[in-house]
């Protein structure tokens, strides 16, 4: 084959891929833009539509091509061209931060990289995005995305005001719930339905997962109409603006009215489970379609704010003071509704040795900036983990099986663990009682978790 038709071979192969990535980086750094925006007035109370892109200090209103991401502040070289105060650098970062990451984002699904078994590219994403192509599956991007973008904004807000704005993770729930939506009435071939990257409800599960949505529903009217009070209702009373939350002295207390909350959402869920047989829909059978995919993103809603709910309730009862907050509830399942409740649950563990590395170079760097002097809330963390499931699949895949085998091989050496391997690699073995060879169970790592598709 000649160079010329390498080149051209090469150039209808990966043309699509540049254009799209192209588009990707761009559309990017208009999303960083934004969450420049939102990351600065959202805390404060303020508008995130009006009023425009002005000076903090003048008030001078920026021109369009100041207001360019990435461009605009290397145009003005830092400095507001009015009154020449100083811009921070973090603007054009976080642009360039989230145009990177839609980009990484788009090359690790429809890149037509090799994805054999033996290519570090096997892992990257599920096979169900290059196959069914963007112009199929764009309301699932966009709904990654955008929980990306969601993910760094809820980052930046959480490591400077230890607060996670409620109206962030619900905006990425809500926008989760009807991408997944709408890609269910896109054309999808028959073949690719086990590979769908969020694992899909049965119609059982999916009326479960928007009963106990409405339950959950009646629980906020409730507190919005003072029927139920909302917890920590007296936190002022007792703790000081700036302190830990240490002096508050009815944390147990507290996790009893959240029980209360939650008890609708069960009841709802219950009933509609007991609806869904009276009208014939108790098949166990899933498949691709609008409702069953909109009942996986809320059962991912549900699971990830579920697991770290649950955390905080055993939390706080155990230790007598709030143990994480609220806003990690709501960030695990905006995490769950738009990536699927088993990168929720995964996430939550690998969000762990993130926070134990965090202290570490802490540690290590502390005397050098006050930067690592700061404590750092759990949010980040869990955020970082998630996103890493996006864009560095492999790695993270590879490194919870790893972990999980050298703890194996810790608990075997122990002898913690029974002689028998039952369950390993399919191996055969001799069993009297059963007066023969019988093949056991395959036991899969516990990264197979990790795995975009729900086999059925």
């Amino acid at each position: 084959m000649s160079g010329d038709t390498e080149f051209n071979l090469f150039l209808a192969i990966w043309a699509p891929t540049v254009v799209g990535g192209l588009f990707a980086f761009l559309f990017g750094a208009c999303a960083g833009s934004f969450l420049n925006v939102l990351v600065w007035r959202l805390p404060t109370g303020q508008s995130v539509v009006t009023p425009p892109s002005r000076c903090p200090k003048c008030g001078h209103r920026l021109r369009w091509h100041e207001n360019l991401p990435i461009l605009g502040w290397l145009l003005l070289r830092g400095r507001c061209s009015a009154c020449r105060v100083r811009i921070s650098p973090q603007y054009p970062l976080v642009e360039l931060l989230v145009a990177c990451l839609f980009l990484a984002t788009f090359l690790a699904f429809y890149a037509p990289f090799d994805r054999g078994v033996m290519s570090p590219m096997h892992d990257a994403a599920s096979a169900w995005w290059h196959l069914q192509g963007f112009a199929r599956s764009w309301p699932a991007f966009v709904v990654v995305v955008i929980a990306i973008s969601g993910l760094v904004a809820m980052t930046i807000v959480d490591a400077k005001t230890m607060l996670i704005p409620v109206e962030i993770p619900t905006a990425v729930a809500v926008v989760a719930f009807v991408g997944w939506l709408i890609q269910g009435f896109l054309p999808e071939s028959r073949s690719l339905r086990e590979f769908v990257p969020i694992p899909v409800a049965s119609w059982t599960v999916t009326f479960g997962a928007v009963g106990m949505m409405l339950g959950l529903g009646v629980s906020r009217w409730l507190v919005a109409t003072g029927r139920l009070r909302p917890s920590f209702a007296d936190w002022a009373d007792h703790v000081k603006e700036g302190d830990d939350g240490s002096a508050y002295p009815h944390a147990r207390r507290e996790m009893l009215v959240e029980l209360a909350f939650v008890l609708p959402g069960i009841a709802g869920a219950g009933v509609a489970c007991v609806l869904a047989g009276l009208l014939g829909y108790t098949s166990q059978e899933t498949v691709c379609q609008p409702m069953t995919l909109l009942g996986g993103s809320m059962i991912g809603w549900i699971v990830g704010g579920g697991l770290v709910w649950a955390v905080r309730i055993l939390g706080s009862l155990g230790f007598g003071r709030e143990a994480m907050g609220l806003g990690d509830v709501h960030l695990q399942a905006a995490v769950g509704a738009a990536l699927g409740w088993k990168v929720a649950v995964l996430a939550f563990f690998v969000a762990v040795f993130i926070a134990i590395a965090w202290v570490v170079v802490s540690l290590l760097f502390r005397r050098f900036s006050t930067f690592f002097r700061r404590e750092m809330p759990f949010g980040p963390h869990l955020a970082v983990a998630a996103i890493l499931f996006v864009v560095a699949r492999p790695v993270v895949v590879w490194g919870v099986d790893h972990f999980a085998r050298a703890i194996d091989v810790v608990v075997n050496s122990t002898g913690i663990a029974p002689e028998s391997r039952a369950g390993v690699d399919g191996e055969e073995d001799a069993n009297e009682g059963a007066g023969g060879l019988v093949k056991k169970p395959r036991r899969l790592p516990p990264a197979q978790l990790a795995e975009p598709s729900d086999r059925r």
